[in-house]
C-alpha cells in the first residue's frame, strides 16, 4: 500500500478483517503516517525505500493524489512483475489510465478505482469498515487483461464495498458535476450579491466571512 492516509490505512484494517495469508507492506513520504499506519496495524511491515515496498508485490495499491502517479510509475515500473496489478485510487480516472499507458505501456494488469465516500456527520477517519456498502467505480485501459479486473474486483468486495465497473470518461464528467456544482452554485450567488442594486451590504458582508 502506497500512500497511508485514510484511504490506504482503511484498506490495510478491511484487509484483515478476515482470514489471510498475504502480507501488507506500507510505505509512505510522511514517516507521521506511517507510525499512524503500524499503530493501528494496518499493515504487518514498513518499508522506507519505494523500491523495496513493490519488488515482488502481487498487487500495489497507490492511495496517492493524481499528480504523484507519474512520477510514481516512472520510479516503480521497474519493479512490477507481469502479473502484479497496479491499482490507483483516484476521483478522476482518465487522467489516470493515460498517465498508465503512457509510463506504463508494457503492463497489462492495470485498473484503476475510485471508493464513493461521504463524511456525513463530520470527518472520516481510518477504521476496517470503512468500505462497508460503498459504492467502488472501477475501469480498466483497452490493454488490461481479463485478470487484472477480476482481481480488482475480488479485492474490492473482499473490503466489504460494491464494485462497479464505469467507463472513465462517463465517471469523470458525473464526478465533476457533482463535485463542482456547488462551487458553480456558489460562485453565481457571489456574482448575483455584489452586482445586484440595493446588495452593497450583502456583498461586504459575505467578503468579511
Amino acid at each position: 500500500i502506497i500512500g497511508l492516509g485514510l484511504t490506504g490505512t482503511s484498506i490495510g484494517l478491511g484487509l484483515q478483517r478476515g482470514e489471510n495469508n498475504f502480507e501488507l507492506v506500507g510505505h509512505d513520504k510522511e514517516h507521521s503516517a506511517v507510525q499512524t499506519a503500524r499503530k493501528l496495524n494496518a499493515v504487518h511491515r514498513s518499508e522506507w525505500n519505494l523500491h523495496a515496498a513493490c519488488a515482488g508485490a502481487d498487487l500495489i495499491v497507490l492511495a496517492v493524489p493524481l499528480g504523484e502517479l507519474n512520477d510514481l510509475f516512472t520510479h516503480i515500473r521497474e519493479d512490477l512483475k507481469p502479473t502484479c496489478l497496479v491499482f490507483p485510487l483516484v476521483n478522476v480516472m482518465q487522467p489516470a489510465i493515460a498517465v498508465a499507458a503512457e509510463q506504463l505501456a508494457s503492463h497489462s494488469h492495470f485498473v484503476v478505482g475510485h471508493p464513493v465516500l461521504a463524511g456525513v456527520g463530520g470527518l472520516l477517519s481510518p477504521r476496517a469498515d470503512l468500505f462497508e456498502e460503498v459504492v467502488f467505480g472501477l475501469a480498466a485501459g483497452a490493454q488490461t487483461d481479463p485478470a487484472a479486473i477480476q482481481l480488482a474486483s475480488d479485492f474490492v468486495e473482499r473490503l466489504g464495498a460494491k464494485p462497479l465497473f464505469v467507463d472513465a470518461q462517463e465517471h469523470d464528467g458525473i464526478i465533476a458535476g457533482v463535485e463542482q456544482l456547488s462551487q458553480v452554485m456558489a460562485a453565481a450567488l457571489m456574482q448575483t450579491n455584489t452586482t445586484a442594486p440595493g446588495c452593497v451590504g450583502s456583498a461586504a458582508t459575505v467578503v468579511e466571512l
